[in-house]
């Protein structure tokens, strides 16, 4: 027991020694020079600060606001600058931003945005808008210095897209422009107009038209005299004139045509290359040669007319047609084999050539004529094999549904994206679809009113996202604002890290004359401070943190979206799978045995997923959109720390008031004096920074009301665009669902006419061979009977003395 408590004893003795020796004296308070250098370090602080406000103030704040005039002849800077960059889209949404704006009519530089827009659109293949501009444009009331290029232009275009409705209208205004001589561009797109008018009579237009190409055709040398003499040779054709349609195009082939119709062709606006002009001059030449073989072939001058297809090279798109028109010409002459021998070229050149069942027709016919049946029925027995099968499909196609033109509008109207033609057809049956243009070009009309339909449904949500965004994230939708009030922001914050060096100088200089009741109030203030000091530290005050910060707050954004686009991808496979699903339904009705009411259960079903798909898309989109808004508003969130900040600051105020208290019982001393100058810099500082923020909040409302109202403008014309798509929707896709069923009711009638065809053949061989077979043994028999009766002559006497 008395060990026990020795030992306690000891151990007590050495706890207090151990206390004893890691007890240190409290540190020495710092000098005033200390303070001083702190204050130094201050200032230093507050002068970087002062510095980025300063910035802040030059660059946004007090920056004036540029008006009405002054931003549209920016914007139009910006848009030509994008014009001459050669950037089309671009160009093209600025400069309709631009003409779409009714104040802008009055501007100088109006007319010069409606023909850099029609350009824009122009390059972008979009003939159609580009006319429409164009048309705007030379409606002006007043000429102007682009009034020339816009009539050319649309002149040209007009005959690209042969739309001659109103050419004569203009054509007069460039006869008046030009001082009575048209150039040789308009020219031709009158003669072109002239040329293809089916209001007058025959003989009317042949003559105008020679009349309107002559001058065109005889100018050597001219950008257009060959496709002038080219229309000059089939003018003649047409009226029946061929000895001099033969002439005209002989014209053509010569060399001295050659050289001067060679001439680049003028197009406003694009300069025509060297190599543009050959590849015109080079087709010209080839459907010379073809027109001119069949001229000659009518007037049945053959070997020349087989010279003149001769003459086709071998890498142009006529020389299937060639061989194919050679063949019969030589069987028009009696020359089988050589007509089997350019059939087989063509075949072997052009195996998918729509010209190659025809061809392959002939080689049976051919084979036949030469008498080689065996090769004659392979050949069609070959033909019969590859269509017979797609035809059968096709019907199988048509009778699974009673009514296939609805078929057809269903299959058009239930898919998310316009399908292509392909899907409809089998892919041989497509290839020589006499109306697969036809039908491609129903289906692009159809899939660019759907496009219309979706742009106008984003147009609205976009529109409703701005006018949501100028409401309740007004800072934010202007990120150049916004980011001259972070950097305010942040100067607020670094004068507010000042202000809390401030209030520790000041209370290491008052620490001796602090009673105990002010050392009290001090103390939870203090705690306070320091609580606070953690989240407060984490702020930016400089724009390099911002950026970190604000990059760090993006990428956790994208990450989101990133799998939110993931997730519609799926979306949108299901959704292809649902319409597969669906169209197998249609296609296989004949050939299942299910009930009806298992199907229509099972369609039910179906729908009801679609639906489904259709609810999750609507709602991943919301997502996105929120997304988005997260995603440009993460630089906002910076700034909507104020609460920290202000917290901050009001816990250095409430330990300030408490030190002022000590410090009006001395005498001011040279730190705390230093200490107040130092104060209300910052204090001005702040100041300024307020009202910084203040001019940028009315700058934000300045530029809201603007935007509102050309929301709200584009609002009220997206409700006209959306009734006029809707009106003419359902009746595009009717439309189109006739024209493909139409198609494909031709294509089984062009596959059934070939089956026929070939199985006449096949009889027509065998019919031949059966009565060449005939022939022979009457032939045979014939002889027969001959020799029998010189034998009977031969032993005649014989006979008769053997008789006797």
């Amino acid at each position: 027991m008395n060990v026990s408590l020795r030992a306690l004893a000891l151990a007590l003795s050495l706890v207090g020694g151990a206390s004893a020796f890691a007890a240190e004296p409290p540190p020495p308070p710092p000098t005033p020079q200390e303070l001083e250098q702190r204050l130094s370090s201050v200032e230093q602080q507050l002068q970087v600060a002062e510095e980025s406000l300063r910035f802040v103030e030059t660059q946004y704040s007090q920056r004036p606001e540029p008006d009405e005039e002054q931003a549209r002849s920016r914007r139009y800077s910006d848009a030509e600058i994008q014009y001459l960059l050669g950037d089309w889209s671009a160009a093209s949404v600025h400069f309709y931003d631009l003409v779409s704006d009714p104040a802008f009519r009055s501007h100088p530089r109006y007319a010069d945005a409606l023909f850099f827009l029609a350009d824009s659109l122009y390059q972008q293949k979009n003939d159609i808008g580009a006319r429409l501009y164009l048309r705007e444009l030379l409606s002006q009331p007043t000429p102007t210095a682009r009034h020339r290029d816009a009539l050319t232009r649309y002149l040209a275009i007009s005959g690209r897209l042969n739309l001659f409705d109103d050419v004569e209208t203009y054509v007069e205004q460039a006869r008046t422009l030009f001082g009575g001589q048209l150039p040789p561009d308009v020219q031709y797109v009158q003669a072109k107009w002239l040329f293809r008018r089916t209001d007058l009579p025959a003989s009317e237009r042949i003559a105008r038209a020679r009349s309107a190409f002559s001058p065109l055709a005889q100018a050597h040398g001219g950008p257009y005299q060959l496709q002038a003499g080219y229309h000059m040779a089939v003018l003649s054709m047409q009226a029946g004139e061929l000895p001099l349609a033969i002439l005209q195009f002989q014209q053509l082939l010569t060399p001295l045509s050659n050289e001067g119709g060679s001439a680049p062709t003028a197009t406003p606006g694009k300069p025509v290359t060297r190599s543009t002009a050959d590849t015109d001059t080079r087709r010209i030449r080839e459907l010379s040669l073809m027109s001119l073989g069949r001229l000659l072939y009518e007037a049945g001058r053959f070997d020349e007319a087989l010279d003149r297809y001769g003459q086709v090279s071998q890498d142009s798109e006529s020389f299937p047609e060639s061989l194919y028109e050679i063949a019969w010409t030589q069987v028009r002459k009696g020359n089988h084999q050589e007509a089997k021998n350019a059939v087989d070229i063509l075949l072997l050149v052009a195996p998918d050539s729509r010209l190659a069942p025809d061809a392959k027709l002939l080689q049976g016919h051919l084979l036949q004529k030469l008498k080689r049946y065996d090769e004659a029925i392979a050949s069609y027995d070959e033909l019969i094999g590859t269509f017979r099968p797609v035809r059968e499909k096709v019907d199988a196609l048509l009778n699974a549904n009673r009514d296939p033109v609805a078929y057809f509008e269903r299959l058009l109207a239930r898919t998310d994206t316009v399908p292509d033609v392909r899907t409809l057809l089998p892919p041989l049956a497509l290839k020589y679809a006499s109306t697969e243009r036809e039908v491609s070009r129903a289906v692009k009309m159809v899939g660019d009113i759907d496009t219309g339909k979706k742009g106008a449904v984003d147009a609205r949500e976009l529109a409703a996202r701005i006018l949501r965004a100028l409401d309740s994230r007004k800072l934010e939708t202007f990120p150049e604002l916004q980011e001259g009030f972070t950097r305010a922001d942040a100067v607020e914050t670094a004068v507010t890290h000042a202000e809390s060096t401030l209030v520790e100088v000041e209370g290491l200089a008052l620490e001796p004359s602090l009673t105990s009741q002010e050392r009290d109030r001090l103390a939870p203030l203090r705690r306070e401070r320091d609580a606070l000091a953690a989240r407060f530290a984490t702020l930016p005050t400089t724009q390099k943190g911002l950026e970190e910060r604000l990059r760090r707050m993006q990428t956790r954004v994208d990450a989101v979206d990133r799998e939110a686009f993931r997730l519609g991808t799926e979306i949108q496979g299901l959704h292809a799978i649902a319409s597969a699903v669906r169209k197998w339904v249609d296609d296989t009705r004949l050939l299942r045995q299910t009930p009806p009411d298992e199907e229509q259960e099972f369609l039910v079903q179906l729908q009801a997923e679609v639906q489904t798909l259709n609810d999750l898309q609507l709602e991943l989109d919301r997502t996105r959109g929120r997304l988005a808004d997260e995603r440009n508003s993460a630089a906002a969130s910076l700034s909507g720390e104020q609460a920290i900040r202000g917290r901050y600051a009001a816990a250095l105020r409430s330990e300030h008031e408490v030190l002022s208290e000590a410090e009006r019982r001395q005498s001011p001393t040279a730190v705390l004096t230093h200490a107040h100058q130092v104060r209300e810099r910052g204090e001005a500082l702040r100041k300024r920074v307020a009202e910084a923020q203040s001019a940028l909040r009315t700058q934000v409302d300045q530029r809201g009301q603007r935007i509102r109202a050309k929301v709200l403008a584009e609002q009220h014309l997206l409700e006209r665009y959306e009734a006029e798509v809707a009106a003419v929707s359902g009746n595009a896709k009717q439309l189109v669902g006739r024209i493909a069923y139409d198609s494909i009711r031709r294509v089984r009638r062009q596959f059934y006419d070939l089956v026929l065809k070939a199985d006449v053949g096949v009889v027509d061989v065998a019919f031949t061979e059966k009565q060449d077979k005939t022939t022979n043994i009457q032939k045979v028999s014939a002889q027969k009977a001959e020799a029998l009766r010189a034998l009977d002559a031969d032993f005649r006497d014989v006979l008769s003395e053997e008789g006797r």
